[in-house]
């Protein structure tokens, strides 16, 4: 904290009208597991400095590794802000901070380098157990904290601190065929059962054995928390950002208070989440994190918006700054914010996921989707492939299917929501910093394709 303040103050005297710093400190230690032991073992410290200054309503930004540095970044910052466009951008005042319930467990931080690598051990051999034949293609364990000051001339300082674990496996069985699986954790706090995620992901891999070809046609897609999460990632999430609304590029544009999705579904960012793994008290500008009801019972409400792009727009920010590069996952400080999804959640009326699969005359129910990266969040059309799904008829899961291409447009798929199970988990984004609170759903309007 003193540090930042010194460097803010700095860059006054270097003639910025105004400026922020952020500094941010992560510890890591990691298990990477191959063909059915464990390969390697990692672990460090990342520590920067991000700085932005605000000088003849121009932004600049720059980062460094070390202190002694702040005066050349700086610098790069001042000269760089020549280059900016003029705006009416401001740094945000400071706010009262409420604090977040299951965001730091000190026992992540001491977790004992013995007891993780048996946490290891144990997702290999507890999937053996259920067939000795399955073969750990790639998994593991990483673990870790992170703390992050976020100061500006303004008066703001903050500083904020949380822990998280993620435990991950991926098995494939050569008998009938081949069939794969996989099965993740992710926490802020350490409670995890790594025997439980060993099994599930080897009963998964069996249970693809004898995998049949399925008929090109529309049907009930079943789609499980992994599935779901990664089409909301890459076509739900980025066509509800402020930016891309007011600019037309998002599906959603101009559409607030009208039916975008089925009465069924609720949809809400929540900065504020307790346990949510990218919940933190404030976003990286500062602003206290908050709940964001995005569609109500289908309905659009609104976007989301940092500090910079609510002012732009004449909306109120919602907290949703984050510092990450594109392509990744997680917070650095070697990026300027940008506005990003945080916790996205999904509410509805909630049933048993059997419940909801003995309601499906025909579809399939699916574990895993490829490619929802290159899906069209202007338009919400998708194609994406399935590896791991099995076959639904008459309300029984009757056989696994080979490999199947899944499309459609994934808002008209909304509309159809045929429910939404009860089983909430914890999800982290694939390529972007979003995670998720989320269930099982069932939809449909979606073609399959053997």
């Amino acid at each position: 904290m003193d540090t930042a303040k010194k460097i803010a103050d700095r860059a006054l005297e270097f003639g910025a009208d105004e400026a922020e710093v952020f500094i941010i400190e992560s510890h890591c230690r990691g298990f990477t597991i191959e063909k059915n032991s464990v390969s390697s073992i990692s672990g460090g410290v990342d520590r920067g400095i991000g700085i932005r200054i605000l000088k003849d309503k121009k932004l600049g930004f720059a980062y460094c590794t070390e202190e002694k540095d702040n005066e050349e970044a700086i610098k790069r910052a001042l000269s760089l802000s020549k280059l900016g466009k003029e705006s009416e951008f401001t740094f945000p005042e400071p706010k009262d901070i409420k604090k977040i319930h299951n965001l730091f467990d000190q026992r992540i931080v001491e977790y004992p380098t013995k007891e993780a690598l048996e946490g290891a051990v144990n997702l290999v051999k507890s999937g053996l157990e259920v067939d000795k034949d399955v073969i750990v293609t790639r998994g593991g364990l990483s673990y870790g904290y992170e703390s992050f000051v976020v100061v500006n001339s303004k008066g703001l300082a903050v500083e904020d601190k949380g822990t998280e674990i993620h435990a991950g496996v991926s098995m494939v069985l050569k008998k009938d065929g081949i069939s794969t699986g996989f099965e993740d954790y992710s926490s802020r706090i350490l409670e995890i059962d790594f025997c439980d995620l060993g099994k599930k992901c080897a009963e998964l891999t069996v249970k693809g054995q004898n995998a049949k070809k399925i008929e090109d046609k529309k049907m009930t897609v079943v789609l499980t928390p992994h599935a779901f999460a990664n089409l909301l990632e890459f076509i739900t999430a980025p066509a509800l950002l402020g930016e891309a609304a007011h600019k037309n590029e998002s599906v959603y544009s101009g559409k607030t208070g009208e039916q975008v999705a089925s009465e069924k579904l609720t949809a809400i960012d929540d900065g504020s989440f307790a346990g949510g793994l990218n919940s933190a008290i404030v976003d990286d500008e500062g602003v206290p994190s908050k709940r964001t009801v995005l569609i109500d019972k289908g309905i659009l409400q609104g976007f989301l918006y940092s500090q910079g792009s609510a002012i732009e727009f004449d909306k109120d920010t919602t907290a949703n700054a984050m510092r990450a590069e594109r392509f990744a996952s997680a917070r650095n400080y070697k990026s300027p914010p940008v506005v990003k999804a945080r916790n996205i959640i999904v509410e509805g009326e909630c049933e048993k996921v059997d419940a909801l699969i003995s309601e499906v005359d025909e579809g399939v129910l699916v574990y895993e989707v490829l490619g929802a990266h290159t899906s069209n969040p202007a338009s919400g059309d998708f194609s994406v492939e399935s590896p791991i799904l099995f076959k639904i008829e008459r309300g029984e899961i009757v056989h696994p299917i080979k490999s199947a291409m899944l499309s459609g447009n994934f808002p008209e798929c909304l509309k159809d929501v045929r429910g939404i199970g009860d089983d909430h988990k914890l999800v982290s984004g694939g390529l972007t910093p979003v995670s998720f609170s989320i269930p099982t759903v069932s939809l449909g309007g979606m073609r399959v394709t053997g």
